[in-house]
């Protein structure tokens, strides 16, 4: 939040995040299976994000590096791996 990029950001996220989070959230609490689920799917993001605990952010274009390297690193571990996975299965059976 030092930066307009982070207040920015912050502020997108935080309009997307909780459009959609009470929900989930309910149905972790009702839900022992789902909510274990949950906690596995995003180990890996908040893996990623504890990165930027470590590094010095001094600029704008610093913050909008880091901040593009973990979209383009997440994006690849939720969305390129699973793909790459599925076509190889793909090829394999057919």
């Amino acid at each position: 939040l030092n930066t307009e990029s982070g207040t920015a950001f912050m502020s997108t996220f935080n309009d997307v995040y909780y459009s959609f989070s009470p929900v989930i959230s309910d149905y972790e609490r009702e839900n022992p299976y789902f909510k274990e689920a949950v906690k596995l799917a995003i180990t890996p993001l908040i893996s990623s994000l504890s990165v930027l605990n470590y590094v010095d952010m001094d600029s704008e274009s610093e913050v909008l590096g880091y901040g593009i390297s973990l979209i383009l690193l997440n994006l690849g571990m939720y969305l390129g791996v699973p793909a790459v996975v599925i076509v190889g299965i793909r090829k394999t059976i057919f």
